[in-house]
């Protein structure tokens, strides 16, 4: 839902007094004249207001949240059902092997929140009846192939929020899914996916590793297949 040019003026004018566009652009990352067109269409992306927060120093959902009709958008710690998407099957396999062998597993080494594959797991581990992706085609609307384009990559955010009210989780939760809010200013602990590993019994454990391999052996295997196709 884009931002009205008065809201967004008068938060600028709130939160950075005396600091002109140029500046504030320059340092988020984008052109003067990009924030320019927005105000001027009475259309401003959320992204930017995350960007210019993230410049101030100042948490961005916290920011957003003062805005209308994002007063939704309360601190939350995930939904147990999410957290797994947000590690890569190759650090998942490592952790869980170093788990079984006593070794000590840390939150870096569970590698990066967002990857190629994070969409699509998020949609797939919280969907509740297996209706999950039938419904966002039908909402957003998107086709059954744009959608699986686009879980190959970032979620729109207004799918992502689809998705969240469909399967109850945390409304906050879709803004990291659609790569626009970091875990910690959406309101997770340091060491959320530590956390949610270890709580796992042994056998949920296994059970993950072999889906995500077995996922990840289909995508190398159509990527071969399009390869010799090609050749």
């Amino acid at each position: 839902m884009p931002l009205t040019k008065t809201d967004v003026e008068q938060w600028l004018n709130s939160v950075a007094p005396g600091i002109g566009l140029t500046v504030l652009s320059k340092q988020a990352g984008f052109s003067r004249i990009r924030i320019i067109q927005q105000l001027a269409g009475d259309r401003v992306q959320e992204e930017t207001i995350i960007k210019v927060s993230r410049v101030l120093k100042l948490n961005p959902r916290e920011q957003l949240r003062s805005f209308p009709g994002y007063e939704y958008l309360e601190p939350s710690r995930p939904d147990p059902r999410e957290v797994g998407a947000f590690i890569q099957w190759e650090h998942l396999l490592r952790a869980c092997a170093a788990i079984e062998l006593g070794e000590t597993v840390t939150e870096p080494s569970l590698g990066p929140i967002h990857f190629g594959e994070t969409s699509r797991q998020w949609v797939d581990g919280i969907d509740p009846d297996g209706g999950l992706r039938k419904h966002l085609q039908m909402s957003g609307p998107i086709s059954n192939p744009g959608l699986s384009k686009m879980l190959s990559g970032s979620l729109r955010l207004d799918l992502a929020l689809h998705a969240a009210r469909y399967a109850d989780v945390p409304k906050v939760s879709a803004w990291v899914a659609a790569h626009l809010l970091t875990p910690a200013e959406a309101g997770w602990v340091a060491d959320e996916r530590l956390r949610w590993l270890h709580g796992l019994g042994k056998v949920q454990r296994l059970q993950l590793v072999e889906t995500r391999i077995h996922a990840a052996i289909v995508r190398e295997q159509r990527t071969q297949d399009f390869i010799d196709h090609l050749g």
